[in-house]
């Protein structure tokens, strides 16, 4: 029996006479007296201590008294053990406490007693799929589907459930289903819509979402999602056409334009994207994301003075915004205020998450002022105080390396891969240093970790390119790494790399045309010119030869092999 048909069986019990009619002595000739029914007393029947229980339940739980609820509603269910809605209620508080296997049991109970009901064998499936079971889940709403095919969140359950154990292909039936017999559901195409985006079915994302935005024109999150599938794809004026359709609608909505804003930034429309910035800052000032937007935005574009008043002014509204006390530092330090720009990091406290940038900031500005003993001694004090960021690692081995101390920058560098194994940077500079020291074999090995960590590592791939083109050998591979690491990277020094190894393959026309792109970029590279005289050489175009070398060597005079290549160039031909 329900508790609701319960209350009213207590309501009509509260209504039977509870003693017997008054007689009345009429004499010898009194009719006889009906006997009134006999009271039987109610106080202890099943259904009333099971409701007193019950509510007693509840009252504890309105009071925050969880323990004492669960031990009532178990009391209830000693009196009527087949209640499902009690059962249902204290399953949900169990699981609610993290007590995910008693609430499993009583619902597990309830099966036994109800294996028939809907109700229960979805609500096992929900705790199953909330305690990350989900394959435990899935027989639940297949028996629940089976009882009640129509029943949407049943299905939708069903699905995210399948997706949880990566059946993606029964997930997207069970969802096609779904909207065949709910053409409108909303939360079923939305979920058909994640599940292909996350698949990287983005057409057919696309179309669900449009189809959303079609039945549903108000609904904000369909939107949203459209506008951010947009951006990930880089489709900037899909997506700002999306977020100014849904403008249009919600004007007031300053999370829509704060998206509009990052899709103008993606543009580079960042006049476009400042204007939606400073409109949601006077719609609410407090909004700090916007305005630290704003600083960024100056920032990108040079204009450090602005940068410095933004950061400034969130400085003062908020002190101890440590992000905006760090872009101010940086502002400073790019337009070489290099004093506002110490005083800036050097406020950032020690307990922060940017402390350790702002040392590297402080140890370069020392750099920069001719400090570099305060600078190194900084950052030695900072390892000293125990597992420093990587970054104070590569920091301070660019400094030993600057100070001419390679042995103690190898220390450094070694000492930061063994406290981050994984950290790529800090392997990349180790083989760096490797290099510069002239342990080379050592640097390739190294670079090779780099790529197995990362195999689209553009730099690891130039390096080991050029270090096989230097030594005229294992051209094959030098090829592929060098096309790799332009693929990622097309930089002037990677496509001097690519040149030089088309050159040792004998490719000298390929070989032109990438190392006079990398010289017309690196204009003051004397290793990119003696690369293009040696390919214009090859092509006996010995003008030009002779034109490259001597701008070689006017970048680096010391480099008597090429000296003397251009004193015999230089003789009269016999």
């Amino acid at each position: 029996m329900s508790l609701s048909r319960l209350l009213l069986l207590l309501v009509s019990l509260s209504m039977i006479p509870v003693g017997c009619a008054a007689t009345k002595d009429h004499g010898d000739d009194a009719r006889p007296q009906t006997k009134a029914p006999a009271y039987v007393s109610r106080l202890n029947a099943p259904q009333s201590n099971a409701y007193y229980h019950y509510m007693r339940a509840r009252m504890l739980m309105a009071d925050g008294a969880a323990d004492a609820a669960i031990e009532a509603y178990r009391q209830s269910l000693n009196y009527a053990p087949e209640d499902q809605e009690v059962r249902f209620e204290l399953a949900e508080l169990l699981a609610a406490m993290g007590r995910t296997e008693d609430a499993i049991r009583v619902l597990e109970d309830l099966l036994i007693i109800h294996s028939e009901s809907v109700a229960a064998n979805l609500a096992l499936g929900r705790i199953y799929l909330a305690s990350q079971q989900p394959d435990k889940s899935i027989p639940l709403y297949r028996r629940a589907l089976e009882m009640a095919p129509d029943r949407e969140q049943a299905r939708l359950q069903l699905a995210i459930a399948l997706v949880r154990v990566g059946d993606i292909d029964l997930a997207t039936t069970q969802l096609k289903e779904l909207l065949r017999r709910h053409p409108n559901s909303q939360a079923g195409r939305l979920a058909l819509a994640r599940l292909y985006r996350e698949t990287a079915l983005n057409k057919l994302a696309v179309e669900e979402y449009r189809t959303l935005i079609a039945q549903n024109p108000e609904l904000d999150q369909a939107y949203l999602e459209l506008g951010l599938l947009y951006e990930e794809l880089e489709e900037w004026q899909l997506a700002l056409d999306v977020f100014q359709q849904a403008l249009a609608q919600r004007p007031l909505d300053l999370t829509l334009r704060h998206h509009l804003a990052r899709v103008y930034v993606g543009m580079q429309r960042y006049p476009d994207a400042l204007e939606q910035l400073h409109i949601i800052v006077d719609l609410k000032p407090d909004d700090f994301d916007a305005r630290r937007k704003i600083g960024l935005i100056y920032l990108e574009q040079n204009l450090w003075a602005e940068a410095v008043a933004t950061f400034t002014d969130i400085l003062e509204l908020k002190p101890d915004l440590e992000p905006a006390r760090y872009y101010l530092g940086t502002a400073y330090e790019r337009q070489q205020d290099w004093q506002d720009a110490l005083a800036a990091f050097q406020a950032i406290d020690r307990n922060s998450a940017l402390y350790d940038d702002a040392l590297s900031h402080i140890g370069y500005i020392y750099l920069q002022t001719d400090r570099p003993g305060d600078a190194i001694a900084l950052l030695e004090k900072r390892l000293a105080e125990g597992r420093p960021r990587p970054q104070i690692y590569n920091y301070l081995t660019s400094l030993y390396m600057a100070n001419d101390q390679p042995d103690r920058a190898l220390e450094v560098i070694q000492e930061g891969n063994r406290a981050y194994p994984e950290n790529i940077e800090l392997l990349y500079q180790q083989g760096l240093v490797l290099e510069r020291i002239g342990q080379h074999a050592e640097a390739r090995q190294t670079m090779q970790q780099v790529l197995a960590l990362d195999d689209a590592h553009a730099e690891a791939l130039n390096y080991l390119a050029y270090a096989y083109a230097v030594e005229n050998r294992n051209l094959d591979q030098a090829l592929d790494y060098a096309e790799r690491a332009v693929a990622l990277q097309p930089a002037p020094h990677i496509l001097d790399t690519l040149g030089w190894v088309y050159y040792r393959l004998g490719r000298y026309l390929e070989a032109l045309k990438a190392l006079e792109e990398a010289s017309r970029e690196l204009s003051d590279d004397a290793v990119v010119f003696e690369h293009l005289g040696q390919v214009y050489l090859a092509l006996k175009i010995v003008p030009k030869a002779r034109q490259a070398f001597e701008k070689s060597l006017s970048l680096q005079p010391v480099n008597p092999t090429l000296r003397k290549l251009l004193e015999h160039l230089s003789e009269p031909s016999p």
